[in-house]
């Protein structure tokens, strides 16, 4: 893999986010507005709409910077697993309850099986007892894998996090950080983006003018983070 970081998406009202995730900056590398007619009004499918619109711009624009794309479960679905296929880019998704058979059936096998890996003192946890196996999913040609990270914290609490992935050779301690570093940006980017740099407020009426407004929020967000770490 040239980039094991992985990009993150996140959602507000006038459109989408693409940022980093990982160590280093955390910066905004893509922005999509929504449009009214062509996403739909339903929440999910205009999201996955969107999100598939702007992953597709940023891969043309900075090719050589993404190849794998970190999201929440509302992209564990062969629509978004098949689209990053089709940009040459691999997938890591949460997956949480869905009503895909194929997905309900490799839970159900992966729940039977031992596990494969167990890490102790993990940063964070006291342990982490990883499960994995292959499964084909409906409308998914390729093979893909299903991994279940069961975490038990240092006061006993105990928790799981599942993903999808169609990163057949990736080691599962990069896999188990990408998807832990995705939450990270919730607090490094997002909320900062809503309470540090005017998100949330309306400065200009006009979908252009809106568009120019976030893009230089963005700018000015991307100087910041690179003069921090510098």
């Amino acid at each position: 893999m040239k980039n094991t970081k992985g990009k993150t998406t996140h959602y507000f009202h006038s459109g989408a986010v693409m940022s980093t995730v990982g160590m280093g900056p955390k910066l905004v590398i893509g922005f999509e507005m929504y449009k009214p007619g062509q996403d739909a009004v339903a929440k999910d499918e205009g999201e996955l709409n969107v999100g598939k619109r702007l992953i597709s711009s940023v891969v043309k624009s900075h090719r050589k910077l993404i190849d794998v794309v970190v999201y929440d479960a509302l992209a564990c679905n062969s629509i978004w697993i098949n689209h990053c296929k089709s940009l040459g880019i691999d997938a890591i998704v949460r997956a949480k309850n869905n009503n895909n058979n194929s997905l309900r059936l490799a839970k159900k096998k992966i729940n039977k099986s031992e596990a494969v890996d167990d890490w102790e003192d993990e940063k964070g946890f006291e342990e982490v007892k990883v499960y994995e196996s292959t499964f084909t999913m409906d409308n998914v040609e390729q093979p893909l894998r299903f991994i279940k990270f069961a975490l038990e914290h240092k006061n006993k609490k105990r928790i799981q996090i599942m993903i999808v992935t169609t990163c057949m050779d990736m080691a599962l301690k990069t896999l188990f950080r990408i998807i832990r570093a995705r939450w990270d940006i919730e607090n490094s980017i997002f909320n900062n983006l809503q309470t540090e740099c005017g998100l949330e407020h309306c400065f200009v009426h006009g979908a252009k003018a809106v568009e120019a407004v976030l893009y230089l929020i963005f700018t000015a967000l991307n100087i910041m983070q690179l003069f921090l770490v510098r």
